[in-house]
């Protein structure tokens, strides 16, 4: 992630919502410890990045396979079991920030910062099937989502929400980093369009917000999505419809990507450096 916004913009913003928290406490939900047990290394857990990573910037659990993917700002996308050994690894091009799956269909979606496009890739294949470019217009604004020249701060996160009564099979989460800082959802023609490309489009900004939304996962067992912000430190359990459930201080530096599995282990994707193994003790 290429950050778009200087040191002391976010020191800005910082004391911004420490004053917000302390001005209104009713309001806001109280920060505690993230619960996790460290797996024997406290205070930050298992690194189990076998490869070395340059910038992992986004990473998911695969339900079927039981194996997880990761990309990087690099344009690597790799697939790795849950000890880190790994299973492939190659490039797509371009600055890969976000990754999630459809467990019905086995595909998995990559958000390309920059362009702000959705890539589908085949597991089986190895290869990107279809590309989806975002629409940045929402309510009559045709750049509701900016982009500014020199700067990759567009989306950053993505979560797929399966439906099975949806005419597509479900919608996208998707955490945009900057300009404005926001969590929109996105309908993607996952089933209405059978071409190589087709346009997806925002169909709703929550209300919840939050800086810099670097890494999501939708959790199918509680209906709710967990988000961390790399500018703060924390993570943020929130409710599909944009309400705060809990806040955590949370583990780690650079904070790119966020998976869980299905014994419950958490999976931080660093941008640093580093892919870290936790047991999610909530």
């Amino acid at each position: 992630m290429k950050k778009g916004l200087g040191m002391k913009i976010k020191l800005f913003l910082l004391g911004a919502l420490i004053l917000l928290a302390s001005c209104s406490p009713e309001e806001n939900s109280p920060t505690i410890r993230f619960p996790a047990d460290w797996l024997g290394i406290p205070g930050y857990g298992v690194n189990i990045d076998q490869q070395s990573f340059v910038e992992p910037s986004g990473i998911c659990f695969h339900p079927l396979r039981k194996t997880l993917f990761v990309v990087s700002d690099e344009g690597e996308i790799t697939e790795i079991k849950t000890d880190g050994n790994p299973v492939f690894r190659l490039k797509i091009p371009g600055d890969l920030e976000g990754i999630t799956v459809n467990h019905q269909s086995g595909l998995l979606y990559i958000v390309r910062e920059g362009e702000d496009v959705i890539l589908e890739f085949d597991p089986e294949k190895r290869q990107v099937s279809r590309i989806f470019p975002i629409n940045r217009e929402f309510q009559g604004n045709p750049n509701f989502l900016q982009k500014q020249e020199g700067y990759d701060q567009g989306i950053e996160s993505i979560a797929f929400v399966a439906d099975k009564d949806h005419p597509e099979g479900g919608t996208f989460y998707a955490g945009n980093q900057w300009d404005p800082a926001c969590i929109v959802e996105i309908l993607v023609p996952l089933e209405s369009s059978q071409g190589e490309e087709a346009e997806a489009r925002i169909i709703r900004v929550l209300p919840f917000k939050m800086d810099d939304p670097g890494g999501m996962y939708y959790d199918r067992k509680t209906g709710n999505l967990n988000i961390v912000s790399d500018a703060y430190n924390i993570l943020v359990e929130i409710t599909l419809e944009g309400k705060l459930i809990r806040e955590y201080a949370f583990l780690g530096n650079n904070q790119e990507g966020l998976a869980k599995d299905e014994e419950g282990y958490l999976y931080i994707a660093q941008g640093e450096g580093g892919i870290i193994k936790i047991k999610d003790l909530r």
